[in-house]
């Protein structure tokens, strides 16, 4: 199930059943970021393959090139069809991808961020009390309004289990 499109009842019950609620980068949002990244990287392919018949220096430092982007694009590739980078929600506190976590006694607050641009997104901001931030976009969760009032609510939840 794709918790992104859900809803906070259906965010509850699975933070009841597992004790972790995970939100993988939506399917759709992936798809259409590895088509714009591999459209990217067909460019310059292009480029190497129109000039294989002459064999200077920058052809050997284009076909370098190439094997380095052609490494990100299939990083890339794995990363959104495995659904990364995950939000992960749980007894310990939020954690974005692998190496950023921010745990519930360090939780400030969430701020809704909406740029001016139409070129981009809007994210949520995760604050903690030593200054770590965790930037949600909407690739793991539709509904940042939402996502933003279940995390306050579990903060709260967390605050009185160990004030108690």
């Amino acid at each position: 199930m794709v918790m992104g499109n859900q809803d906070i009842d259906a965010w509850d019950a699975e933070m009841h059943r597992s004790g972790r609620v995970v939100f993988a980068v939506r399917r759709a949002l992936a798809f259409g970021g590895l088509i714009v990244v591999l459209t990217m990287a067909g460019i310059p392919i292009v480029s190497v393959v129109r000039d294989l018949d002459t064999r200077d220096t920058w052809f050997t430092i284009r076909v370098a090139l190439l094997a380095v982007l052609a490494a990100v694009c299939f990083a890339l590739a794995v990363l959104f069809l495995f659904g990364h980078p995950r939000v992960t929600v749980n007894a310990a506190g939020i954690r974005f991808a692998w190496w950023r976590q921010i745990p519930w006694s360090e939780f400030e607050g969430t701020t809704l961020v909406t740029p001016t641009s139409s070129l981009a997104a809007p994210y949520l901001t995760i604050t903690s009390a030593r200054g770590t931030k965790l930037h949600i976009p909407q690739n793991n969760v539709e509904d940042l309004r939402a996502f933003a009032a279940w995390l306050t609510k579990l903060h709260t939840q967390h605050q009185l289990k160990t004030s108690s």
